[in-house]
Formats: C-alpha cells, sequence, structure tokens
C-alpha cells in the first residue's frame, strides 16, 4: 500500500504531465491556426514571402529548355525569384504556357502575336491566330508579345502585316481590359506615330528588352510606360543604356531576364536563366544609387501595377 506522501506525489506529476501535454497540444492547435492565417493573408495580398522578387519577361515555354526548366525554377526561387512573366510568341508557344503553368503555378503565362511569328506567316494565317487570341486572354495576365521588329533579317519585307497586327492587338488590348508587353526593335518613332494616331492605350504598356536611348524612353515615359531593362544594360560597351536609365525614374523600371535569350556577359555561350536579374537589378541600383533589393522590390510593384496582379500565391 502507498503512503499518503506517493500518492501526493503521484497526482502532482500526473497534473504536471496533463498540463504539459495540454499545452503541447495548444502550441500545436496554434500553429495549425497561424499557417490558416498566413494562407489566407497570402491569397488576399497582405504579406509575402520573403524576397518576392519577379522576373518580369521570360520564356519557359521555350523547348530548349526542356530538361533544365525544373532546375532553372528550383535555382530560381533559391534566390528569392517567385514568378515568371511570360512573353507569347504565337498559338502553339500559348498552349506550352498553359500546360506549363498547370504544372508550375509561379509561371504567368502571357499571350499575343509577335513580331517574329507575323513577319514569317500569311495575314490569313495571321488573322486565325488573332481569334483564338481573343478566345485565350481570359488566361493571360496581359496581352503580348506583340510590336514591330524592322530588322531586315527578321522583317523580309512584313512591315505592312507587322503594323496592321500590331494596331489590332492595340485594339484587342483597350477591348479586354488588357496592358501591352511590347517587342519594339529598331522601329521606336513608327510606334510612337501609331499610338499618336490610335491613342495611348487604355491599360498601359511596358517596352519589353528596353535597349534604347534616354530621348526614346522619355517619350514612352511621356505615355505612361514602363521600361524592362534586361541583360543589355550589362555588356560594359553600352553607355547609352546606363544612361538612359541613370534618367529613367525608378517608378518606371522593370527587371527581365528574357530567358533563355539575351545572355548577359556572364553566362555567354548558356541559355539566359531568370536568375541573371539579379544582375541586372545590382548594375540599375549602382546608376540609381538605391539598393539592389528595392530595385527588385519596385520592379514587383511596378509590375503588380500594370498588369493589376497581385503575386499572392505561396511557393
Amino acid at each position: 500500500m502507498k503512503s499518503p506522501i506517493e500518492n501526493r506525489e503521484e497526482l502532482e506529476l500526473s497534473k504536471k504531465l496533463s498540463v504539459e501535454f495540454g499545452e503541447t497540444l495548444n502550441v500545436k492547435f496554434e500553429s495549425i491556426k497561424l499557417a490558416l492565417l498566413i494562407k489566407v493573408l497570402y491569397r488576399f495580398g497582405m504579406v509575402r514571402a520573403p524576397n518576392s522578387f519577379i522576373d518580369s519577361h521570360c520564356h519557359l515555354a521555350e523547348p530548349r529548355l526542356e530538361g533544365q526548366l525544373a532546375q532553372f525554377i528550383q535555382e530560381s526561387k533559391s534566390k528569392g525569384i517567385r514568378y515568371f512573366i511570360q512573353g507569347g510568341i504565337g498559338p502553339e508557344d500559348w498552349q506550352r504556357q498553359q500546360d506549363l503553368s498547370n504544372i508550375y503555378p509561379e509561371v504567368i503565362p502571357c499571350f499575343g502575336l509577335h513580331p517574329y511569328w507575323v513577319a514569317d506567316h500569311t495575314e490569313a494565317e495571321c488573322e486565325a491566330a488573332l481569334d483564338i487570341l481573343c478566345k485565350k486572354l481570359s488566361k493571360s495576365v496581359a496581352l503580348g508579345e506583340t510590336g514591330l521588329d524592322f530588322r531586315p533579317h527578321i522583317c523580309k519585307g512584313s512591315e505592312a502585316r507587322q503594323i496592321e497586327i500590331f494596331e489590332n492587338q492595340i485594339q484587342i488590348a483597350n477591348h479586354t481590359g488588357k496592358a501591352l508587353v511590347l517587342h519594339l526593335v529598331q522601329a521606336h518613332d513608327k510606334a510612337l506615330q501609331i499610338f499618336d494616331m490610335q491613342g495611348i492605350p487604355r491599360n498601359g504598356a511596358m517596352v519589353h528588352a528596353f535597349n534604347g536611348s534616354l530621348p526614346q524612353a522619355e517619350e514612352f515615359l511621356k505615355l505612361g510606360f514602363f521600361l524592362s531593362i534586361g541583360g543589355a544594360l550589362l555588356k560594359d560597351s553600352n553607355q547609352r543604356l546606363e544612361q538612359a536609365v541613370a534618367g529613367i525614374p525608378l517608378e518606371n523600371i522593370l527587371v527581365e531576364s528574357d530567358s533563355p535569350d539575351q545572355s548577359p556577359p556572364s553566362r555567354q555561350g548558356q541559355l539566359n536563366h531568370p536568375t541573371t536579374i539579379l544582375e541586372v537589378a545590382e548594375k540599375i541600383a549602382i546608376l540609381k544609387k538605391v539598393s539592389a533589393k528595392e530595385v527588385l522590390d519596385m520592379s514587383r510593384q511596378n509590375l503588380e501595377k500594370l498588369f493589376q496582379w497581385k503575386a499572392t500565391t505561396p511557393s
């Protein structure tokens, strides 16, 4: 038979264990509640993952990345790049983007008829593609790439067709409430002329891979456009672009990789990687006398403002 003292000790131990067990359960319950709360806050854009950077323009549905894509995305996410805005080429690419986004929700589709595609297809094929585009745009964060590329080896006598399809896409964007993602090469003046005639796009625009002068940048800034800066800034000889970037307000700058294209010197001879936006941001930061994180955070804010979209999904 146990003594009263032994009984008392067992009772005290039992109480202590009950309290500790209850506290453990309570801690676990509170952790579950906190996790659910964070998910809700993410969903409504009230909190973000640390370093939620965005590659403002890339082509991860490009077949050249097959076999490397999972590694590219994982390496990018490990460095704080959590979202990847795509650039559209043509109907085949739009479908690849959709398929990819089903696997990787952080890959954000963007559909448009690229000047390359327009130059390589007939007017009838372009018109048919525009019909498909109108049906698919609800799944697209913006309309693009679209624009003009008058380099002879690209254009091949397609100037008139490029202009017509570009003007059609501006009208579609206005009608559907989408911002434009612009590809403009050796055609800045013509594009500005078109905007002067048709009016400023109602939902704004970004000039992807801007590589022009400060006066050219200022013309786009007058229209309220955003200028997206990529690997071209990292070339030692590109003083013209450095001067332009120094003069562009940070509130109008986006940062992009254009992966797998436009590799900077650090990836010469290799496919470009979304992580090169970190190098671009460092160079912009030097020119603007701010931190690279400030550049990337502002780029994200600018992109969200332009596309009326929130990077809210935890990844």
